[in-house]
């Protein structure tokens, strides 16, 4: 009866992914935190999108297309996604301090874009320095690089 159960799970999770093209993980879960980050004050902008396809297609070399149908299932999924450490995992697991540094500022982008940063994304920047072990002042200089761009 188990055995039934998990194929059953298994066939419908082949049949729900077999349209999303292969992710790397890691790309994978910084597009889940930057998802997260723009969804944080309660608006995902158009600008914000935007923001994020570039990100995908300037730093991790993915074709637009790639990137805009990732941007959807993650969106997607999103609505599901009830926690941030899994993600968090995956960074430390598999990226360095710079590479995680990189993030922060990937992340700073995406909160700035709207010109202001709520007590929401102030909040969710800190907790996640603080799981990714980046320090204030490298945040902060992340930001000053993010404001730059």
């Amino acid at each position: 009866m188990f055995k039934n159960i998990k194929n059953f799970f298994d066939t419908a999770k082949i049949n729900e992914d077999e349209n999303q093209e292969y992710l790397d993980e890691d790309i994978f879960a910084v597009l889940s935190l930057l998802i997260e980050a723009s969804k944080i004050d309660g608006i995902v902008s158009n600008d914000e999108i935007d923001l994020i396809k570039k990100i995908l297609i300037t730093k991790f070399h993915l074709n637009p297309q790639k990137a805009e149908k990732s941007i959807d299932f993650v969106l997607h999924k999103s609505d599901e996604k009830i926690e941030i450490y899994s993600d968090i995992k995956v960074i430390l697991d598999s990226m360095d301090h710079d590479e995680r540094i990189s993030v922060i500022e990937m992340l700073w982008e995406i909160i700035l874009s709207d010109g202001k940063v709520d007590e929401y994304e102030a909040n969710l920047i800190w907790r996640i320095c603080g799981l990714l072990h980046v320090s204030g002042t490298e945040s902060s200089e992340a930001k000053k690089r993010a404001l730059g761009n």
